[in-house]
């Protein structure tokens, strides 16, 4: 039986789930811009110079403190800018990659060492750009690890296409992180209306207890994360530890710790007048929105809002670039499209 919480929204679904369970790859842009300045406040340093020639997978840019984390560029190219907050790299369209080094015994590494492998890989908690290695670096031992499969904005489905597919990849990486954590219990969390991500998991999770599994009314906030927690556990978010760590975050840490990977691609949905159809992509970090919207159809959108409908903050410069905690671009070229429950408070 699913659950939801006193107070739900339920909302028309502009996401494009349900009619596509195929992930979009951009065309690619001439210029990527690589932002230094990340979502805790810590500003990167380069670590190239203009006329250096980077590959997918270069590190650009760190800091020397354990709160940061490393950049690296997602095209190969030529540095053409370098500023206090700015990287560019030219796309020369060879797309050579560094190479990654396969880890031999992911059993024999501390959690010291995890921990120092997911810093180095750059991977944040793409639902609030908190570095990885933080959340996962905690005295505290969380009573729960919560995974929620879904962002319940009516507009956002980035988490479920990074969940289909990769439910083993998935459940792989959250019990390497009840290691890291010396937590016992896990939750995962899926939408009512995503039925094949919650087959999927069920399968993989026959002989698994620590893990459960919970499905949950399609319904608005849904995801916050005070709610969600009080849905799953009954408890208020500041009564009980818990971790929170979506689908592709987890997938990025099963990559790091498997094959040394880094960061340089994002999920992102792209949605918003209804007369072109919401789609999800494969992004490389560094595109421009203003790229991305074209791929879409949006050529010159009266409207652009990152991040949910409801939540998210409207751009005016376009060339802002992809990060790895952006999750969604929504678009509209009738701003009177826009419903009017953006911005409502619940």
């Amino acid at each position: 039986m699913s659950i939801s919480f006193r107070g739900a929204k339920k909302y028309k679904k502009h996401n494009g789930f349900d009619k596509s369970a195929e992930i979009h790859s951009p065309l690619p842009a001439p210029v990527y811009f690589f932002n230094l300045v990340q979502n805790t406040d810590v500003t990167l340093s380069p670590l190239v110079e203009v006329g250096d020639t980077v590959e997918i997978g270069s590190k650009i840019a760190d800091l020397e403190s354990y709160d940061a984390m490393p950049l690296y560029s997602s095209v190969s190219g030529i540095v053409t800018s370098v500023s206090d907050t700015f990287i560019c790299v030219e796309n020369n369209m060879k797309y050579t990659s560094v190479q990654t080094q396969k880890t031999d015994d992911i059993d024999s590494l501390t959690t010291r060492e995890m921990l120092w492998i997911i810093r180095e890989a750059g991977i944040c908690e793409v639902r609030n750009g908190i570095p990885a290695h933080i959340l996962l670096g905690t005295e505290k031992t969380p009573e729960y690890i919560i995974v929620p499969t879904f962002d319940s904005d009516p507009y956002v489905s980035s988490p479920q296409f990074a969940s289909l597919g990769n439910t083993e990849k998935i459940l792989k990486s959250l019990n390497i992180v009840m290691k890291i954590l010396n937590t016992k219990k896990a939750i995962i969390a899926v939408e009512n209306n995503t039925k094949k991500i919650f087959s999927d998991f069920k399968l993989n999770l026959r002989y698994n207890e620590n893990i459960s599994l919970c499905s949950l009314k399609a319904r608005y906030p849904q995801s916050r994360d005070d709610i969600l927690v009080k849905t799953l556990t009954g408890k208020d978010i500041d009564k009980i530890n818990t971790v929170i760590l979506s689908p592709e975050t987890l997938c990025n840490i099963y990559d790091a710790l498997t094959l040394q990977k880094p960061v340089t691609e994002k999920i992102i949905t792209v949605s918003g007048d209804d007369i072109l159809p919401p789609n999800n992509y494969k992004v490389p970090i560094g595109l421009p929105v203003s790229s991305l919207l074209h791929d879409s159809g949006y050529t010159s959108p009266e409207t652009v809002i990152v991040g949910g409908i409801v939540d998210g903050r409207q751009i005016t410069d376009l060339d802002e670039p992809i990060t790895s905690s952006t999750n969604s671009i929504i678009a509209f070229n009738d701003s009177s499209n826009i419903p009017k429950y953006r911005k409502e408070l619940i």
